[in-house]
């Protein structure tokens, strides 16, 4: 596991929670003035996260669950940002930000326990 690259997805995604909570509480953030304005910022912070995380798992496999998991959560985080740019209401962006915020944790759950840390050969006599 790569700690960096967990920082910085871990902040990519706090960023894009953090757009979405100001629509949904209606901060009054430049720019964020629908549900729409905060599905496309949640959506382009979590592709950042995804883009920087690069998982250190040496193997990917179907029959994992943390990957069953998080393609379950990735099909709703994708419908409903998909579903909510036509519909525009802010229970599509509340249903995205809860997935994005289960696979944040499934993601980063399985690069801790699948990726482990990088192993240094002991010096020998």
């Amino acid at each position: 596991m790569n700690l960096s690259k967990e920082i910085r997805a871990t902040l990519f995604t706090a960023a894009g929670l953090a757009f979405a909570l100001s629509v949904v509480l209606s901060w009054g953030w430049p720019w964020l003035s629908d549900a729409r304005a905060g599905i496309i910022a949640l959506g382009i912070a979590g592709f950042a996260a995804c883009a920087t995380s690069n998982a250190d798992a040496t193997t990917f496999s179907i029959k994992d669950p943390f990957v069953i998991a998080a393609i379950a959560i990735g099909i709703v985080v994708l419908a409903a940002g998909v579903m909510g740019l036509f519909a525009n209401t802010l229970t599509y962006l509340v249903v995205m930000m809860v997935a994005t915020a289960a696979l944040w944790l499934i993601a980063t759950t399985r690069h801790l326990v699948e990726g482990g840390a990088k192993s240094i050969a002991a010096p020998t006599a």
